[in-house]
C-alpha cells in the first residue's frame, strides 16, 4: 500500500487539529469517533483502534510480500 496525501491540518492555539475531509470520508470517521495517537521514531501516527506497541510497529513496517 502507498501512502496517500489527504490534506494538511494547522494546530489552533488551543492544541485543536481538524482532520481532513477526505480522510474522514475514506476511513468513516464521524462527530462521534475516537482516534488515538502514538509517537514512532519521530512519526505522529493516527489510528481509528488502539493497539498493542508491538502491533502498531509491525502494521507500520510492514512490507509488500513478493
Amino acid at each position: 500500500m502507498e501512502p496517500k496525501f489527504v490534506g494538511k491540518s494547522r494546530l489552533t492555539r488551543q492544541g485543536q487539529l481538524t482532520m481532513p475531509n477526505e480522510a474522514r470520508q475514506d476511513l468513516k470517521i464521524n462527530q462521534n469517533s475516537e482516534l488515538f495517537w502514538y509517537e514512532l521514531n519521530g512519526v505522529l501516527v493516527v489510528v481509528k483502534e488502539i493497539l498493542n506497541p508491538k502491533d502498531l510497529i509491525s502494521y507500520v513496517f510492514r512490507r509488500k510480500r513478493k
